[in-house]
Formats: structure tokens, C-alpha cells, sequence
């Protein structure tokens, strides 16, 4: 195994100047749109910075809404530092507004509460929890209006993979933060339905990760990490990953970047499927001029294996096709690199 480096945990690879441009080319053309309302303005993109997963998934909900209304559909895109720029009567002229990263949601539904009818608002790229803290903030009156394509994978769906990539693994081992610990209950049920016996640990600060480690490994015969900025980031990836190698202990992802790092396994979803489901939801939205649906997770995912890795600890995993076949019963593949460079087939759930 190469030892494991530090790794953005969302991180998503791009053509990043072609990105750039597109961007600079959109935003220019909206900043006068903030300003004032712009006659056929349909659609506001709101990303949460320039970053080039944020433009990837801009991209690909651009990309899906071409063929709307004719093709005459009109799409904006800002940053989310420019929201609080903006004057209301540009935001209230949208019909929908799809907000892309936490920043984005954040500053998008502060903004639109000073509007006495805001547009509808999607939210991409967004963890559950605190896609459900915000609502508060937004007003109870406006939920019917807020919807989201959470980021994180359902936790059914995580331990479906466990039972079908490592049968003989039967012990699962978790670290919780302040952002995830909301999900322990839930945990505990969905371990009990896969008859998987789960040791949880809880931290409240990042020097407590370490002896909360010491304490999982044990017990554990895998380790797998959920979104939480505390427990997964740039500055605990590598000692996290390090420790549980030296240990022989394979560690399940939420992201290509953990898979890189030395994850065993990763079940995410790509910039291309967040925003390609993005898109269905506002094609749909916008044909029959509806409501939003309710809060979902990602129906279209990824599930990759990092080959080196399976190799250094001894273990046969099936194929990622037949990984994500079973998952999703229908598998729509795409090529990648896998984490040694190789191509690899990642499953694409219908």
C-alpha cells in the first residue's frame, strides 16, 4: 500500500482552467442580473465558490436543463459571497434557484427570508444534517418551497455494501462528531436490520479522535466514516488512515478523495450524477410548474475499490460493477482511473 496522504474528502477531479472559463464566462454575464431582473431569467445557480467540483455539478445541471422550454430556458449562476449583495426583487424574479454546496444554501436561504414569496430552492451537494439544521432559519412556511439532493449516501445503502463486498466482516466500528451524531439511532437500527454488530465512538473536539480510535479498533473489523467535518478532514485523514493500515483494518468512504488516501472502499456521488439528478428534479419542476419533491438522497452513486489497498490487506473483493449491481439492481457503467492508475468501472445506479 502507498502510505495514505492527505485528501480532500470532496474532492473531484476536473479540467479545472476549461471549468474557469465556463465559469467566468457565466458569471460576467449575471453580474448585472443581481442587480435588477432580467426579462426570461428562469434558473439562478448559486455555488458556494469557484472550486471546480462546484463548477462540475453548475455544469452538469446547466447542461440538463438545454433542452427545456424549448430550448429557451435561462440559466444564471453566481457565487454565494454575492447573495448578500444582491437586491430581492432579483432573486424573487426566478423560479427556481439551485443552490450548490453548504456556503450556497446558506447564504440562499438567508437572503430569500426577507422575501415575501421566495423562488423554489434546491439544494446540492448538502449533508442531511445540515440541510435539516437550516430549515429553521428559512421559516416553516417556506419548507414546501426548499428541497435537496442530500450528499451523503442513505445508511441502508452503506450497509448493503458492507454485507455484499465484505460478507465475513461482522463488526463495524464508527466515530461520531458533533455533525453526525445525530445519525447514532439510526445506526444502531440499520446495523441490527444487516445483523452487523456496531461499536460507536463520540467525539466533541479534534484531540479526542486518536484515544476514540484506540478505543473502535478492537471491536471492529472495519472502520466506516461518515461526513463529518470534524472527524474527516484534511489535517485527520492521514493518521486516521495510517493507524487503522497498521492495524489490518479496512476502511469504507464517502468520497473518491478517502479512496485515494488508502479507504478500501468509496460509495459516493460524482459532480456528473449530483447534478444530472439536480436537473431531472428541475425539469420536472419547471414543466408542469410544481412543487419541489421531498428531501432525497442520491439515486445515481459510485462504488469504487482501491485495489492496492485490498491487495496489502489480503482481501478478494468483487468487481465495483458487481458492487454496484447489487446495490442498485441495474448498473449504468462509466470508466475512471482506479486508485493505482488502472481503469476501473464505477457503478451508476438508474
Amino acid at each position: 500500500m502507498t502510505a495514505p496522504g492527505p485528501a480532500s474528502a470532496q474532492a473531484m477531479p476536473c479540467n479545472a482552467p476549461r471549468w474557469r472559463v465556463r465559469f467566468l464566462h457565466a458569471w460576467f454575464a449575471l453580474a448585472a442580473s443581481l442587480c435588477a431582473p432580467q426579462a426570461g431569467a428562469q434558473v439562478l445557480l448559486v455555488l458556494s465558490d469557484e472550486s471546480a467540483g462546484y463548477q462540475a455539478v453548475a455544469e452538469e445541471v446547466r447542461s440538463g436543463l438545454k433542452q427545456s422550454r424549448d430550448g429557451k430556458l435561462r440559466v444564471d449562476a453566481a457565487v454565494a459571497s454575492r447573495m448578500a449583495d444582491a437586491d430581492t426583487a432579483s432573486l424573487d424574479s426566478y423560479e427556481l434557484v439551485v443552490t450548490i454546496g453548504l456556503a450556497a444554501a446558506q447564504q440562499t436561504l438567508s437572503r430569500e427570508k426577507d422575501l415575501p414569496t421566495p423562488p423554489r430552492t434546491l439544494c446540492l451537494l448538502i449533508p442531511r444534517q445540515s440541510f435539516e439544521r437550516l430549515l429553521p432559519s428559512a421559516g416553516r412556511a417556506r419548507d414546501s418551497r426548499v428541497s435537496a439532493v442530500f450528499i451523503d449516501q442513505p445508511l441502508s445503502r452503506q450497509m448493503d455494501l458492507l454485507r455484499v463486498a465484505l460478507p465475513e466482516k461482522k463488526r463495524v466500528g464508527v466515530i461520531l462528531g458533533p455533525s453526525s451524531l445525530d445519525l447514532e439511532s439510526e445506526l444502531a437500527r440499520q446495523a441490527r436490520e444487516h445483523t452487523l454488530a456496531l461499536t460507536v465512538a463520540r467525539i466533541t473536539e479534534r484531540a479526542g479522535l486518536y484515544a476514540a480510535l484506540q478505543n473502535v479498533l478492537p471491536a471492529s473489523d472495519l472502520l466506516l466514516m461518515l461526513p463529518d467535518p470534524l472527524v474527516s478532514n484534511a489535517d485527520t485523514v492521514y493518521g486516521l488512515l495510517l493507524t487503522t493500515y497498521r492495524e489490518q483494518l479496512p476502511v469504507i468512504g464517502f468520497s473518491e478523495g478517502l479512496l485515494n488516501a488508502g479507504a478500501l472502499l468509496s460509495l459516493y456521488s460524482t459532480a456528473h450524477q449530483q447534478g444530472r439528478q439536480g436537473a431531472e428534479i428541475a425539469r420536472e419542476m419547471l414543466a408542469r410548474a410544481g412543487s419541489l419533491p421531498e428531501p432525497q438522497y442520491p439515486k445515481y452513486f459510485t462504488v469504487r475499490v482501491n485495489v492496492s489497498v485490498a491487495r496489502s490487506l489480503g482481501l478478494h473483493l468483487p468487481a465495483e460493477e458487481a458492487l454496484a449491481a447489487a446495490l442498485s439492481g441495474h448498473v449504468e457503467s462509466e470508466r475512471a482511473p482506479d486508485a493505482a492508475g488502472k481503469p476501473a468501472t464505477l457503478g451508476d445506479a438508474p
